[in-house]
């Protein structure tokens, strides 16, 4: 029994000590953004995608998206933004009411996303079932 709870303890304690890991990965990415040293947030933004493991990363591929079109790498900027629709559900209402997503970038994106708009949401339900 006592090996048993021992085992609970080291996971928890690992798992804590990995959540704070990415805490602090993105917390440097967005002190970078914030620097206008976008090449080092992006990387940043990699690691933690990298490492969290899937799970709902919206707004951090909304932030990579903005560092990208802040460096007038709009093709990849708009690319991040898709996944974002196709992989976790960003929408329309994202695109208009989002704190995290240019205003500028919002305006291009949707014109350019709004032909493969409904195919990407799509493919996100699927993901649902």
């Amino acid at each position: 029994m006592k090996k048993i709870i021992c085992s609970f303890v080291i996971l928890f304690i690992s798992q804590l000590t990995f959540a704070n890991e990415l805490d602090s990965i993105l917390t440097k990415a967005r002190s970078l953004t914030e620097k206008k040293n976008y090449s080092e947030a992006i990387k940043e933004y990699e690691n933690y995608i990298k490492l969290s493991k899937g799970e709902n990363l919206k707004d951090v591929y909304i932030e990579v998206a903005n560092c990208y079109f802040y460096q007038n790498k709009k093709e990849t900027a708009v690319n991040y933004i898709k996944d974002a629709i196709s992989k976790y559900g960003f929408t329309e209402e994202d695109f208009i009411y989002s704190s995290i997503l240019d205003e500028k970038l919002s305006s291009y994106a949707l014109s350019v996303v709004y032909d493969d708009y409904f195919k990407l949401r799509k493919k996100y339900l699927a993901t649902l079932n």
